[in-house]
Formats: C-alpha cells, sequence, structure tokens
C-alpha cells in the first residue's frame, strides 16, 4: 500500500489477519477420548432442554434460541468462559449440560494431526491477547446443524448418520504479511485440513448466520503504531457514502441493524444520519389509530390502516399513510419525487460525514470513535480496535460483513 503526499511516498508494509466462524461437525468417536468414561451422551432432547441448555447470547434468541448440539451428564473438564458454575448449573437443573470446550479439543486434534499448523492455542477466555499464533474459540454467536441439516450436509452415503454432531467455533489466524504467497498457502492448508473430507470423521461447514472477519493493520512490531490519519479520514468517509452499495452485494442476514443479526453488524452511519423529519406526518391519522382499538400495529395493517412514523436513518421519505393499496403503482412523478428526496437524505448524510471526518481539530481516537457509533465494536467496520492499547493486541481495523467461507481460493 502507497500513501502519496508532496514530500514522499511512504510504503506501508501491511498484514492481514482472518476470522473464520464455522461449524465443526464430528463423529462420535472423536468426542469420546474428551469425556470421562462414565459420561451419557443424550441425543435425543426435548426443546424446552435446549433451550435451558442455551449458550448463545441473549441478542440472538429471535433466531437462535436454543442448544442444538448432544447432552452430557458429567461434568466437563474444558468449562466455557463463564466458567463450570454454568455447566454445574446445567446439570443441577436438567441432570445434563451442553458442550464446554471438548469440540474445540476436537478441532485443535484435527490440525495438529494434520500438521497444517504446529501452533494451534485453545484459550478461549484470552483471545485478545493471543495472536501470535492460530487460534481456536467457541462462538456464542452461532449454534450447531439439526439432525436433519446435519445429515444432509455431511452425506447420506455416510454410515452412521446417527453418531454425528457439530458445534460452532471461530478460527482466528494470527497477522500475516499481505503480500506474501505463503501467508495464502498457510491459510489454505489449515482450511483444507478443518474441512476435511469424505473419509474422515469430521467435516467443518459454514450456514447463513457464520461470519467471515478481515484485520487490516501494519506488521506486530510496530503494534504502537497505526495508519496516517488523512488516509483513514478518507477510507471512513468513502464506507460512509458507498454503506448502502456495498450491503446490497451480500446476502440479506449481513447487512446492517437487521433483528436477526442481533448486534454484530450494526451500520456504520449511526451518527451521521439526520433526525426525523415530522413535517410530513399527519397526526390525525396517528390518533386515529393509536384511539382505534387495534391489538397491535400488524392488525392495524391487515385493516388497511398503517402509520408509519418517520426515523432517524429511515430514509428521506418521512410521512404517514392511513391506507395502503397493495395493487396500485407509483406514478412516475411520485416515483421521481421520492428519488430526488432520496438523494436529499442521502445528502445530508455526506454533508455531516465531511464535516466531522475532516474537521480541522479531528484526532485518531475521535474519528473511530465516530465511526463506531460511540466505540461499539459490532459495525460493518469495526473502527474500535485502531485506538486500542497496544498491549491489549494488535490496531487493525476490521471488516466484518462478509459471510462465512472456508474456501481460501475465494
Amino acid at each position: 500500500m502507497m500513501l502519496s503526499s508532496d514530500a514522499a511516498t511512504t510504503v506501508l508494509p501491511l498484514t492481514f489477519g482472518i476470522e473464520f466462524e464455522h461449524i465443526l461437525a464430528f463423529h462420535s468417536s472423536l468426542l469420546l477420548p474428551h469425556l470421562p468414561p462414565s459420561t451419557r451422551i443424550i441425543k435425543d432432547i426435548p426443546l424446552s432442554t435446549r433451550e435451558a441448555l442455551r449458550q448463545t447470547s441473549i441478542q440472538y434468541l429471535c433466531t437462535r434460541s436454543y442448544y442444538n448440539g448432544w447432552a452430557l451428564t458429567s461434568p466437563t473438564a474444558y468449562p466455557l468462559p463463564r466458567g463450570p458454575r454454568f455447566h454445574n448449573e446445567c446439570l443441577d437443573k436438567n441432570g445434563c449440560r451442553g458442550y464446554g470446550d471438548e469440540v474445540l479439543k476436537i478441532e485443535r486434534d484435527i490440525l495438529l494431526a494434520a500438521s497444517a499448523t504446529d501452533a494451534v492455542v485453545q484459550e478461549s477466555e484470552h483471545k485478545t491477547q493471543c495472536f501470535e499464533r492460530w487460534h481456536l474459540t467457541t462462538d456464542n454467536s452461532l449454534i450447531g446443524a439439526s439432525h436433519e441439516a446435519l445429515t444432509e450436509i455431511i452425506g447420506t452415503n455416510r454410515t452412521e448418520t446417527g453418531e454425528w454432531d457439530s458445534a460452532p467455533l471461530e478460527l482466528v489466524s494470527p497477522p500475516l504479511p499481505l503480500d506474501e504467497e505463503a501467508s495464502f498457502k498457510e491459510i489454505a492448508a489449515v482450511l483444507a485440513a478443518v474441512r476435511g473430507t469424505n473419509l474422515d470423521h469430521h467435516q467443518a461447514f459454514t450456514d447463513q448466520w457464520c461470519g467471515l472477519h478481515v484485520h487490516i493493520g501494519l506488521p506486530p512490531s510496530s503494534t504502537d503504531e497505526t495508519f496516517p490519519l488523512p488516509l483513514l479520514q478518507n477510507l471512513a468517509y468513502i464506507t460512509l457514502v458507498y454503506e448502502p452499495a456495498i450491503s446490497s452485494l451480500f446476502p440479506p442476514q449481513r447487512r446492517p441493524d437487521r433483528d436477526d443479526t442481533g448486534m454484530d453488524l450494526g451500520s456504520n452511519r449511526d451518527l451521521f444520519l439526520p433526525e426525523p423529519d415530522y413535517s410530513n406526518v399527519d397526526w390525525d391519522a396517528v390518533e386515529m389509530v393509536y384511539d382505534s382499538g387495534y391489538a397491535s400495529d400488524d392488525e392495524a395493517e391487515e385493516e388497511g390502516v398503517y402509520v408509519e412514523l418517520p426515523k432517524k436513518g429511515g430514509g428521506g421519505r418521512g410521512t404517514t399513510t392511513t391506507t395502503i393499496t397493495t395493487s396500485a403503482s407509483p406514478s412516475s412523478a411520485a416515483a421521481t419525487a421520492a428519488e430526488s428526496e432520496d438523494h436529499a437524505y442521502e445528502a445530508r448524510i455526506q454533508q455531516k460525514a465531511q464535516t466531522t471526518l475532516f474537521a480541522p481539530a479531528q484526532t485518531l481516537h475521535g474519528l473511530c470513535h465516530a465511526m463506531s457509533s460511540g466505540g461499539q465494536r459490532g459495525r460493518l467496520v469495526n473502527w474500535t480496535y485502531l485506538a486500542r492499547n497496544p498491549e491489549k493486541g494488535p490496531r487493525t481495523l476490521e471488516f466484518r460483513q462478509h459471510e462465512g467461507c472456508l474456501d481460501a481460493g475465494e
């Protein structure tokens, strides 16, 4: 990467690292060595127990509200970062528990046996401090596959499909030189080992909720440094202006601010959105709907009465409609007016971005604060790591929007 200026041209030796969210399917023979001999594996679990054993964070409840793996009847030797208390409480209340770090041990053994890397570590509680080597951690934003889905994924030609289970993991690379072919060969070897073949007792795959996060930074030896501020200001502006267009290239579940993505993929635009315009709101219509006795907005809409109040970031049009005719097509004049209003809305965002990002007194911390909606990591582009203390990890810019992938060629 080259940065041009009137004084000189500086070459920045970039590094990159990738976080691969995935699901590991495995045969029971790989699990048994990591369980106490007295452990009983329960494969058929009622939904109420699956909900009680849930390991996903609360923000994912709308789509991943239950545990989808086998249950185990003995304490784990490998507790999750929440500690053994969580597993012990599950055992006491339900007579069984979900996985601890047993599946991490399975994948670590797979990689070591394949000699894909001799430096895999498993330290779930210290992920952010372990960047020198390949790193494995559990992922509390995902769940394993159902038995039906898993049978389809691993193939019905495999014998003993009832002896297969799955669990979510995340595989994190160390910082790698961006311009060296060896970096990509190393990634390809690791991913090939994880994916497995039809002859293996494991198979890694991705589902619709898996993501792939790419970190761009400077070499580890210069973690106390970061990119020049003018470069970051221009990059920030470009990502804000083109966020809608870029998001349209990704599947719906990888787009910002959807209920089913939890808090992982928020927009970077939040602090730059215009305040809602209530000037066109028909407040009599609003009062009519809220005084009409409908049990919900959905019920009101079914009756042809609908109110949509403008929201911050809701687009250029902030009007209230009392009757919706779904078969009607907007006139050409109306479409042109709507398009003009959207352009004006985008222009207001761009103006605020210019004023904020390129303020004369702007600093790295101020820029990162604005682009992360006040310091939130779960944005489409995570800017918070650029301003963190180097002792907490490399200063990187993290691109989080890409869907999950385990193919190095992509």
